[in-house]
C-alpha cells in the first residue's frame, strides 16, 4: 500500500467519519476519565488544544462531547482525538491534573515508530515486546494500536490490583513496566535491521492517539487488536472507509500485570523515583543470553516435528506457523486446546500418522484446516512457506543461525519416541513446554555438544 495523503475532501469527509456513531462510541469509551486533545491546523500550522474556553481540562462527560467539541474548536479544522496515559478522578479545573493523587491509574503503552512503508518491520518489532509480555505471564490484557506511522502496545490499566495500585502510584506502576519490559527486549532488538524506535514516552501529561481517532496528516484509522493478529495484521484494517477494529482495550485480567510491575519497580523504581542505575561493570554481569519468543520456538519444534513425520519441508513449514499463531490465540482467548480422540479412535492413529481428506491435515491426532492450493489456513488466512521464512526463520536468524537452530531442533526431537510426536498434548507438554523460555540454552546449545562430542 502507498503512502495515503490527506485527503482532498476537505474537513467534511473528517465530520462525516467522526458522526459515525461507532466511531464515536470508540472514542468516548475509551476516553473517558482521559484528559482530552484535539489536533487540528489552519494555515498549513499545527495546532494542538488540551483546554475549554474557560480553561478548563477537556473531557468527554459523554458521547455526544464529540460532536460538541467538533463544534466548539471548528476554527482549528480537528482531526484527531488523544486521551492521556492517566485516568482521574476528578478533571473540573486546573489543578486536578497537577495532584498525583487524582490520578486513578495509568496505561502502560510502547510507542513504536517508523516509517509507514516499513509497517512490516513495525510489526515484528511489536512481537518482540508481545512475546516478553507472555514470558511474563501477562497476556490476556495486552492489546495494540496501530497509530498511523506506528504502533503502540498496552496493557489495560485494569490488569494491576487495587492491592498494588494502594503501594505503588499508577504513573510509577506504568513506567517501570514499559521501562523494563525495553531493558527485556533490547539485546534482540538490536540483531534487528530495522529503522523503528520503541520509546517509553510515559509521563505525568502524556497523551496517545485514541481508537479509532484519524491520523494527524495520513488517511489512517487508529485500529485496535489483539496479539494473536499481528501476524494477519495489514494496513488496510486502518482503511478509515472500511477499518477492521475491536475494542480490545476492554479485555484485561484483574491482578495479571502485579508480579511484572513488582520485578518492574524493583529494577526502574518508577516515573517519580528513578532506581540509581547499575554501574557498567554490574550491568555486563547481569547481561542475559539472548533467547528466542515462545512464538518462534513454537513454529521451530512444529515444523520440525512435521518434518520427522512427512519429510516435507514445505508442507512442515506451514504446519510450523499454523500451530503457532493457533496456540497463540487460544491461549489469548483462554481456550482449552482440542483434546486428542478417544481410545477407539486412537488406535487408528499408527495407521494415518499423516493424511489428507476434505481439506483437513491431520498430524496424528491434531488437525488443522488447508487452503484449496494445500497450505494450512486459520479462517481465510493460509500460512505459507514463503510466511514461515518471513515470520519465523528470519528472526530466528537475528537471534541464532536459523540452519543451525533447524538442525539442532530435529536432534532434540529424535530423542522422543514416535509416540510422543504423534500426541497433540504428550508433544505440548513433553517437547515443548520444557524448553519454551529456554531454547537457547536447552536446545541449541546442548545439541550442539552433543553433536560435537
Amino acid at each position: 500500500m502507498t503512502k495515503p495523503k490527506r485527503s482532498d475532501g476537505g474537513q467534511s469527509w473528517v465530520l462525516e467519519y467522526y458522526s459515525n456513531p461507532s466511531v464515536a462510541e470508540e472514542l468516548f469509551n475509551c476516553g473517558k476519565d482521559r484528559w482530552i486533545a484535539i489536533e487540528g491546523s489552519s494555515e498549513e500550522k499545527r495546532l494542538f488544544v488540551r483546554y475549554n474556553r474557560d480553561r478548563t481540562p477537556l473531557r468527554f462527560a459523554d458521547q455526544s462531547d464529540i460532536g460538541r467539541l467538533f463544534r466548539a474548536f471548528w476554527f482549528i479544522n480537528p482531526r484527531s482525538f488523544y486521551g492521556s496515559v492517566n485516568k482521574y478522578s476528578r478533571l473540573s479545573e486546573n489543578e486536578d491534573l497537577e495532584d498525583p493523587s487524582n490520578i486513578l491509574c495509568s496505561t502502560p503503552t510502547w510507542d513504536v515508530d517508523n516509517e509507514v512503508e516499513k509497517w512490516r518491520e513495525t510489526i515484528n518489532v511489536c512481537r518482540l515486546i508481545v512475546d516478553e509480555l507472555d514470558r511474563e505471564g501477562v497476556v490476556k490484557s495486552v492489546y495494540l494500536k496501530w497509530s498511523g506511522r506506528g504502533c503502540h502496545i498496552h496493557i489495560s490499566e485494569e490488569a494491576f490490583s487495587k492491592e498494588l495500585l494502594r503501594k505503588h502510584h499508577p504513573l510509577d506502576v506504568a513506567f517501570a513496566t514499559v521501562e523494563y519490559i525495553i531493558g527485556r527486549v533490547r539485546p534482540r532488538f538490536a540483531g534487528l535491521d530495522t529503522s523503528a524506535k520503541i520509546e517509553n514516552k510515559i509521563d505525568l501529561k502524556r497523551v496517545f492517539t485514541l481508537p479509532l481517532s484519524l491520523h494527524r496528516t495520513l488517511d489512517y484509522s487508529c485500529v485496535c487488536f489483539k496479539p494473536d493478529e499481528l501476524e494477519s495484521f495489514d494496513l488496510s484494517w486502518a482503511d478509515p472507509k472500511s477499518f477492521r477494529h475491536k475494542p480490545a482495550y476492554g479485555d484485561f485480567e484483574v491482578g495479571e500485570a502485579d508480579g511484572l510491575a513488582e520485578k518492574a519497580l524493583s529494577a526502574v523504581g518508577g516515573y517519580f523515583k528513578r532506581a540509581t542505575p547499575m554501574p557498567p561493570s554490574a550491568k555486563k554481569e547481569k547481561e542475559e543470553v539472548p533467547e528466542l519468543g515462545r512464538f518462534q520456538v513454537m513454529a521451530l519444534l512444529q515444523a520440525a516435528r512435521c518434518f520427522l513425520l512427512t519429510m516435507d519441508i514445505e508442507k512442515s513449514k506451514s504446519f510450523g506457523l499454523n500451530r503457532a499463531i493457533f496456540y497463540a490465540w487460544a491461549k489469548r482467548r483462554g481456550v482449552e486446546v482440542k483434546r486428542p480422540p478417544s481410545r477407539r479412535e486412537a488406535v487408528k492413529i499408527s495407521e494415518r500418522a499423516v493424511a489428507e481428506e476434505k481439506k483437513v491435515f491431520y498430524l496424528g491426532n491434531e488437525a488443522a484446516y488447508l487452503s484449496d492450493d494445500g497450505w494450512l489456513t486459520i479462517g481465510d488466512t493460509k500460512q505459507t512457506p514463503q510466511d514461515y521464512d518471513n515470520q519465523i526463520a528470519r528472526r530466528i536468524d537475528g537471534v541464532v543461525p536459523y540452519e543451525e537452530a533447524w538442525r539442532r531442533s530435529l536432534e532434540y526431537l529424535k530423542r522422543f519416541p514416535r509416540e510422543v510426536l504423534l500426541d497433540q498434548q504428550k508433544f505440548f507438554n513433553q517437547v515443548y513446554r520444557p524448553v519454551r523460555d529456554s531454547f537457547i540454552e536447552m536446545v541449541y546449545k546442548r545439541e550442539a555438544g552433543t553433536s560435537e562430542s
